[in-house]
């Protein structure tokens, strides 16, 4: 700003400086309430969920690349539990599965697919039924190459090719919560 000195050696900004200053406070007054109304219009964002949140449910398995995906009837019977340690257990329909697994980071910001090795160390398996999908559900784990979490769904890529697909469960309302 240009400094215009009156006779008494007091500062004084021109009638144009002072307008300029007020345009800009407005300015950034507007900016910021914009902003605000953009978040509070957006709603709270929900947190994004990590591999070893929830317990995810399996829902459907495509074998091979570009095939369609074979639902799984029964969601909660096969689950995976990733924990900080690096190891899981699963529930395979009638059978308990425990093992370690790896991440690899994919060293990308805003995404990309994480590396992913999982290794089923033990397992008491038995025989589930005709209809059961235990024996392919821990050998595809084994299979696992990548993974990538979007919303509540988790995606796993199989060596050489193919996909699991888990959902992380709704929470549970607690009674307390309940109105």
């Amino acid at each position: 700003m240009a400094e215009n000195r009156a006779p008494g050696g007091n500062d004084r900004s021109t009638p144009v400086e002072i307008q300029a200053l007020i345009s800009m406070f407005a300015a950034a007054v507007l900016m910021t309430a914009i902003a605000l109304l953009a978040i509070f219009i957006a709603g709270p964002q929900p947190p994004r969920l990590r591999l070893t949140d929830p317990t995810w449910q399996w829902t459907s398995w495509t074998p091979r690349a570009g095939e369609t995906p074979l639902a799984v009837q029964d969601p909660a019977a096969y689950t995976i539990q990733f924990r900080r340690d690096g190891t899981f257990k699963a529930v395979a329909d009638c059978n308990q599965v425990a093992g370690t697994y790896g991440v690899n980071p994919a060293g990308r910001a805003g995404g990309g697919t994480d590396g992913l090795s999982i290794v089923p160390a033990s397992a008491n398996l038995a025989a589930c039924g005709a209809e059961s999908l235990s024996d392919t559900f821990v050998q595809e784990l084994g299979s696992a190459s990548q993974y990538l979490i979007a919303g509540s769904q988790l995606t796993i890529r199989l060596a050489p090719r193919g996909t699991m697909t888990f959902e992380a469960p709704a929470p549970v309302a607690s009674p307390s919560s309940v109105p």
